[in-house]
């Protein structure tokens, strides 16, 4: 890059200080063109994205004051041309085709090597879509098989509360965590106890941490 070329943006948000301080030096040092910054909310991500139009974003997507999936469509609206990548402990199989369904240009597993997110923001500001042989696998599969039932049709926000029950937080937690009303988060588990054909709120808590567990097994940390 000439060095009179003004480096491009590139947001990093992650609420662990250590990932967002790795991420930032491999940038510094790999994709000398960018001028990383770092924030740890939702809200920081928000107002630096409105502010500085990034070109690129690396988001986690469990953060303490935000669902990460609604941050990606936030941040998509206040920087219409910005490339995110999502770059999260969440299992790929779970959260990968959600993720990209709410404009994420890529999603990469923490656990993936480090080098893995150079490649990855080398393929979305080139204007592609980046995914694991796991993730590309699994959203042909879901394509060739549409989900008409069960969890796969739970909207996103029905996503989260499932999460957040098999995490074992109470109905109020939950609603102070996604800021909606305890009543809402009441209509979501019944509209879930219907999709997944559980008859009360107790077999869809079974049901949500049998489902957590099995996440966990399949690489989720």
């Amino acid at each position: 890059m000439s060095s009179l070329e003004p480096k491009r943006d590139l947001l990093i948000v992650d609420d662990h200080p250590i990932i967002t301080l790795a991420v930032k030096s491999l940038v510094e040092t790999m994709l000398t063109n960018y001028e990383p910054h770092t924030v740890h909310t939702a809200a920081a991500a928000l107002e630096m994205a409105g502010r500085c139009k990034p070109a690129i974003a690396v988001v986690d997507i469990s953060l303490p004051d935000g669902d990460g999936l609604d941050l990606v469509r936030r941040i998509k609206e206040a920087a219409p041309t910005c490339a995110v990548l999502v770059f999260s402990m969440q299992n790929e199989l779970q959260y990968g085709a959600r993720a990209l369904k709410a404009g994420a240009n890529g999603y990469l597993m923490k656990g993936d090597k480090v080098s893995a997110v150079v490649d990855a923001i080398r393929k979305i500001e080139s204007g592609g879509m980046y995914a694991s042989p796991a993730l590309a696998e699994e959203l042909l599969r879901n394509v060739a098989k549409p989900a008409n039932s069960g969890i796969e049709t739970f909207s996103d926000r029905e996503y989260q509360v499932f999460r957040l029950l098999a995490e074992g937080h109470s109905t109020k937690e939950i609603a102070l965590r996604l800021k909606i009303s305890t009543k809402t988060v009441d209509s979501h588990i019944e509209h879930m106890k219907v999709k997944v054909g559980c008859s009360n709120k107790t077999e869809l808590l079974l049901q949500a941490r049998d489902w957590w567990r099995s996440t966990q097994g399949q690489g989720a940390s």
